[in-house]
């Protein structure tokens, strides 16, 4: 084969995984749209009663808690980074470098403690909830776009594993060619220890260490950041059920038009207890993610393009777009949740009720009254999660950036 054409292959293949994907003839179900099950599954845990194996789920949390031994650890070597040389003012680069691991590992450690332990029972009965809303046959997957969002799924929980997963062979390899090419060791994060880990005794202990550490982060984050997405894309696809439904109705033609609009309310009015349950079980959660990730960004971003080392220009300056998405990501799924929630009142005001009796008028405008308040995620009461959140964050970063380079030039 020549090589062009291995590279128009190559081409069609990756086009395919991120793009492109074939119409589903069979019926999907309401776990396809959660492919980070599968992550959750490695390490023993699950959200749907049909996937649980009970044979190696208990060796699989052995294996979890391992790794967040492991990270533990590592989050108490990097604390201690900090604190030696937080108050150096020659040493701000590598205490920022340090904050960095260690803000970020802890936000892992929260996330999946988060999802796997404290709420599990309650996600999961959140999910049984959304099965009984969600399209089970396939005319009726095509016919209200349950197809359209199982694509965006799939290709979001690819393109989080693609990232999360090229981070950390970055980082690791990163090490590996210093040593390669600089004849010098270097850690992936910078820790301290009461002895020297870059001797040739203990550097291959702590470079596994922490390669096993970014590399049990990139899943777990890979993991939580897909499913809650997964969670609010659901949602707000059933909210675009209920409105698909209401345009719908004809109430001139339709006897049983009444009927249909009292299903369509009581169907409005569980998915908002739904959406109000997952802001409640959510809310502290996203207020972590979020500020989390602005203070990341500022320090990533510090480290990254300010004249430092050029190693740490290479090495961190590919984080700061994955944080983005990161953040961005979580506001998007968000903003959709209440833009979906609103399109349930312009249905209802766009459908021919002034043509129907006055019963049907009535319930067309409580309908109204009730969608009139849209649906949101919040962080702690502190802030509605969506794009104008996004945007917030941004100016934010910058601020905090320039005060580091201010720090740093002084």
């Amino acid at each position: 084969m020549k090589l062009s054409e291995r590279l128009r292959t190559f081409t069609t293949r990756v086009k395919s995984y991120f793009v492109s994907d074939q119409v589903r003839s069979f019926v999907l179900f309401l776990e396809d749209f959660f492919p980070s099950g599968k992550i959750f599954g490695l390490y023993g845990f699950t959200f749907f009663d049909g996937l649980q194996n009970s044979v190696n789920q208990r060796r699989q949390k052995q294996f979890f808690w391992i790794s967040v031994a492991v990270i533990v650890t590592l989050i108490s070597l990097l604390a201690s980074n900090f604190m030696v040389n937080a108050t150096k003012p020659e040493k701000l680069t590598e205490a920022t470098e340090s904050y960095t691991w260690m803000s970020g590992f802890i936000m892992v450690l929260v996330k999946t403690y988060f999802l796997c332990s404290q709420k599990r029972a309650a996600i999961r009965k959140i999910l049984h909830r959304l099965d009984q809303y969600f399209p089970h046959s396939n005319r009726k997957q095509l016919q209200f776009g349950a197809i359209k969002h199982y694509r965006y799924m799939k290709k979001l929980f690819r393109i989080c594993l693609t990232c999360y997963g090229g981070i950390w062979l970055h980082y690791t390899y990163m090490s590996l060619l210093q040593l390669i090419f600089g004849h010098a060791f270097e850690l992936i994060a910078p820790i301290y220890f009461p002895f020297d880990p870059l001797q040739p005794l203990l550097y291959p202990i702590f470079i596994s260490l922490q390669s096993w550490s970014v590399l049990f982060a990139a899943l777990m984050l890979t993991a939580t950041d897909s499913f809650f997405c997964s969670l609010i894309c659901v949602t707000s696809m059933e909210f675009d059920v209920l409105a698909q439904k209401l345009s719908q109705i004809d109430p001139e033609s339709d006897e049983n038009a009444e009927k249909k609009l009292q299903e369509i309310i009581d169907g409005y009015n569980e998915l908002t207890d739904i959406a109000n349950e997952l802001e409640k079980i959510f809310s502290p959660l996203l207020f972590v993610h979020i500020f989390a990730g602005i203070f990341q960004l500022c320090s990533t971003a510090f480290l990254s393009f300010s004249p430092i080392r050029h190693y740490l220009m290479i090495k961190y300056s590919i984080t700061v777009p994955l944080i983005l998405f990161h953040v961005y990501s979580i506001c998007f799924y968000g903003e959709q949740l209440q833009t979906s929630s609103m399109r349930v009142a312009d249905e209802a005001y766009n459908c021919n009720w002034y043509g129907k009796n006055l019963k049907f008028r009535k319930m067309i405008l409580l309908t109204m009254l009730r969608t009139q308040r849209p649906q949101k995620l919040t962080g702690l009461k502190f802030m509605n999660v969506g794009l104008p959140v996004f945007y917030w964050s941004l100016q934010i970063v910058h601020s905090y950036y320039s005060l580091l380079c201010g720090l740093y030039e002084h």
